[in-house]
């Protein structure tokens, strides 16, 4: 159970077991993240996108996927997504208390190597040939200035 691992002097029993289900990261049957993989020669890039909080009535917009994990059922997004701010908010910390989980559990299971965002630009230069090269050559994603 993540939240075991540092948060045991805080009352978190409500908070729903952190799972990989498919392939979604969820909080008990409720999906918090959407995740993407891409997989070169040289390396593996894996990218979350936690749902921290999100405007109720803009999920009206959102039409239902074509492709859908079976755990998903008919349910709405309503019914199907949770906003990790609804348990963690009210925990001291906020959003550091759960990526702090989040460092905590993958240290069981993997050696972890901190860098910073300026350490991971400076691979992307040095052995990827920039950023938008990187885009270019090997995925359809495009870097656009706002």
């Amino acid at each position: 159970q993540m939240m075991q691992l540092s948060m045991d002097d805080k009352d978190v029993s409500d908070i729903p077991d952190f799972a990989l289900l498919e392939t979604d990261y969820v909080l008990g049957d409720k999906k918090i993240g959407g995740n993407a993989q891409t997989i070169i020669k040289d390396g593996w890039l894996h990218h979350t996108s936690f749902l921290w909080d999100y405007v109720d009535e803009h999920m009206g917009y959102l039409t239902l996927p074509e492709k859908q994990p079976d755990y998903r059922g008919d349910r709405t997004h309503d019914d199907f997504l949770v906003k990790l701010s609804k348990h963690y908010g009210r925990i001291g910390g906020g959003k550091r208390t759960f990526f702090k989980e989040i460092k905590n559990a993958a240290a069981t299971k993997f050696e972890l190597e901190e860098y910073t965002l300026q350490d991971a630009l400076e691979v992307i230069d040095e052995e990827l040939g920039g950023i938008q090269e990187f885009y270019d050559g090997k995925c359809r994603t495009k870097v656009v200035e706002l």
